[in-house]
């Protein structure tokens, strides 16, 4: 009996010198990544922000209901107009040209539309749509804005969207 004794002691012993496997628990892992996908997908959701506005611009207050649409942006600051941030024009060309027409933004917007129309003949699902967003600091003049909007009219972009600040 006592030999039986033994013979349990030296197999407890045994057994705590064995390492034990241990086994992961990733139920508490994925949850938290879970969380973190959700967060970030609802941080980037495309009800947000479809536009970057310039640091420079203040844009004018609004209480429009609908949400902006993804389209090439043309930016107005204090010097210079900007289509999607490349620089065509300066304002003092603006002042100092009496006619309706902006001729470098009426250019860009050429190039543009003949890209967006090559897209449209790849696919149909893109192309072409005659739509614009302009940014407009708040502080520039109606002639300055009249200008922009008649180039892009003359050019085919006659689905013109003015940015503001959403009020709530």
């Amino acid at each position: 009996m006592f030999a039986s004794d033994d013979d349990g002691f030296m197999a407890r012993r045994q057994k705590r010198r064995e390492p034990e496997q241990a086994s992961l628990k990733l139920t508490s892992m994925i949850d938290m990544f879970t969380i973190l996908l959700v967060f970030l997908l609802k941080s980037f959701s495309a009800s947000g922000d479809i536009m970057t506005v310039s640091p420079d611009l203040k844009l004018p207050d609004s209480t429009a209901k609908k949400d902006p649409i993804a389209a090439s942006v043309i930016a107005v600051t204090e010097e210079w107009i900007l289509l999607d941030g490349k620089r065509v024009a300066t304002l003092e060309e603006v002042y100092a040209d009496p006619s309706l027409r902006i001729p470098n933004l009426a250019a860009a917007l050429r190039d543009l539309r003949a890209v967006s129309e090559g897209v449209g003949e790849l696919s149909t699902d893109m192309g072409f749509t005659g739509k614009i967003s302009i940014q407009g600091d708040k502080e520039i003049p109606y002639k300055v804005l009249r200008k922009v909007m008649a180039t892009c009219g003359q050019v085919g972009y006659n689905d013109m969207m003015l940015a503001v600040n959403k009020i709530e």
